[in-house]
């Protein structure tokens, strides 16, 4: 059966519609939560298997079912992670796939080469690049050796190189300290973010803009983005930029409207905003819409002429509301930086040229140690977005309609061919086919070497750091707890490692005094096979709780 594996960490997925109040809506969980619904509905997997950290993390896995097809949710099952180990031993998974190119990467790649014995690709996936911190990340992914049946997914070509560029001064700083290693063999495809292109084209554009109380002669132009100057985009000067627009256009029949939406995100951007327009006189062109319902996302689409997003931030990778709104027929008017120099062609729209004009070196020294909005903030502030061209991009629009309605026609086409999840996910199936059929040879079968050797660095801690030898037996409280069944509590998150079968085989086994050693690897033989650490930790468990007890 083919499986693919992957993992329910907490934050890795949107939340539902109920909590999304009190979380931070950013296009990482977004883009990680529409994945794995496309997975569901275009994906030819068999089963897929979420590893999780506690029986809590099961609960982020059941959003990611709702209003799926009959049947989607019967192919996905949920595994502790500490059986990865034995899935990957027993080639129980055809790939491993995390949403992150970091995050344990090179831990995963490592913990893979000591137990497979067949091909098992693992897989990453880029978002945002502009950490500090995730350049650790990087230096533990180079020194778990990617393979080359390993991969990361690139959203973007400029996010190929950035994460081209990093493991490149990885290796080159580890080797100046001579740490010198082979460089990953992995490859890097680049393979777009996703769509569902039906849901954005079905929105009617009169009642779009009644419902907004736009004049049907309005030229609309429409921002999707978070409201907040610090990781997105600063829109003061999309306000200089339109009011340029508004004083060019004065006296004509078209009247420019603008449409800023997006989460709030803890800032007082839209307030700053509506205050802002009010100095420039352009309040009645201005409209805000703070922390819309998605579902209100297609219809400020249908409302619009064209869509802007002249992000200046590095923390952009891709761009997912640049896709949507090609899906919705609107040129886009995008940065030239990151994803827009994939996704925004010269039929689809204009990209505006961007410059980062700032002496960076300070920035990239402090960057480890700053927060990373202050950090982020800075980073935007020294991007400059060439107004004029914003403003001459849009004024060009504004007076070709033809033009516009060109533009839209192709840009559904292209959104369309794609990025449409159903051409999307066979492009990530047919890497985990090529990968799976690559020759496998693990480059180290050691653990990783960052890893931390617990036994090791607080041996010190207790009395003895090794269980002491000698004679053990079933105590008078296991006698009581144990006569039929186990009636000891055991911890939900400890039961995936023994039941209370196995507790009842360990008091058994030692209702007659018993070699500690002996006791674990009778366990080992009959209760717990193929797992010896579970055996041992349910012998710890039992002294630990006085299910056992030493004799004399």
């Amino acid at each position: 059966m083919r499986t693919l594996a992957t993992f329910a960490r907490p934050g890795s997925f949107a939340p539902t519609a109920a909590a999304a109040g009190a979380d931070v809506l950013v296009g990482r969980k977004v883009a990680n939560s529409s994945f794995i619904r496309a997975l569901l509905r275009h994906g030819t997997f068999e089963r897929y298997c979420f590893f999780v950290g506690e029986n809590a993390d099961i609960s982020g896995i059941e959003p990611l079912l709702e209003g799926l097809p009959p049947g989607a949710a019967n192919r996905v099952e949920a595994r502790p992670l500490l059986n990865l180990p034995e899935s990957i031993a027993t080639g129980d998974v055809t790939a491993i796939h995390q949403n992150s190119p970091g995050d344990q990467l090179g831990q995963l790649l490592r913990l893979r080469d000591r137990y497979a014995t067949k091909t098992i690709p693992v897989t990453g996936q880029i978002h945002s690049l502009s950490y500090p911190s995730m350049m650790l990340d990087f230096a533990s992914a180079w020194l778990g050796e990617p393979s080359s049946c390993d991969a990361v997914f690139c959203s973007s070509t400029g996010g190929r190189e950035v994460l081209r560029r990093c493991f490149e001064s990885v290796g080159e700083q580890l080797g100046s300290r001579g740490l010198s290693t082979e460089a990953p063999a992995w490859e890097l495809p680049v393979v777009p973010l996703g769509i569902d292109v039906d849901s954005l084209e079905a929105a009617d554009r009169d009642a779009a803009r009644a419902k907004l109380n736009i004049p049907d002669n309005a030229f609309v132009v429409l921002g999707i983005a978070r409201f907040t100057e610090f990781d997105k985009m600063d829109l003061f000067p999309v306000l200089k930029a339109f009011s340029d627009l508004v004083r060019a256009t004065e006296g004509q029949a078209r009247t420019p409207i603008l449409v800023l939406a997006g989460a709030r995100q803890g800032t007082k951007t839209p307030e700053m905003l509506q205050l802002w327009s009010k100095g420039m006189r352009i309040q009645d062109r201005l409209i805000l819409r703070v922390d819309f319902a998605d579902d209100e996302k297609a219809q400020l689409l249908a409302a619009a002429d064209v869509f802007i997003s002249p992000s200046d931030n590095p923390q952009e990778t891709f761009g997912i509301t640049v896709v949507e709104a090609l899906a919705a027929g609107l040129p886009v008017i995008a940065a030239d930086l990151n994803g827009y120099k994939d996704t925004v062609s010269e039929e689809v729209g204009i990209r505006v040229p961007t410059y980062w004009n700032a002496d960076l070196d300070a920035i990239s020294e402090l960057g480890p140690i700053l927060y990373q909005r202050p950090l982020h903030l800075l980073l935007g502030q020294a991007m400059e977005v060439d107004l004029a061209a914003l403003t001459g991009a849009m004024l060009d629009l504004y007076r070709d309609p033809a033009r516009v309605e060109a533009m839209g026609k192709a840009a559904t086409q292209r959104a369309r061919s794609l990025y449409d999840w159903s051409v999307v996910i066979p492009q990530y199936e047919a890497v985990w086919s090529r990968l799976s059929e690559v020759s496998f040879q693990p480059r180290s079968r050691d653990p990783h070497p960052l890893n931390m050797d617990f036994k090791r660095v607080f041996g010190h801690y207790p009395t003895a750091a090794e269980r002491p030898a000698g004679l053990v037996r079933s105590s008078d409280l296991a006698k009581a707890c144990c006569a039929q069944q186990n009636t000891y509590p055991i911890y939900p998150d400890l039961k995936h490692i023994f039941d209370n079968d196995q507790v009842l085989a360990g008091v058994q086994l030692a209702a007659a005094p018993i070699e500690v050693s002996e006791l674990e690897t009778r366990l080992r033989e009959t209760a717990l096979p193929g797992a010896p650490w579970r055996a041992s930790l349910l012998v710890a468990w039992l002294l630990k709780h006085g299910l056992l007890e030493r004799t004399a």
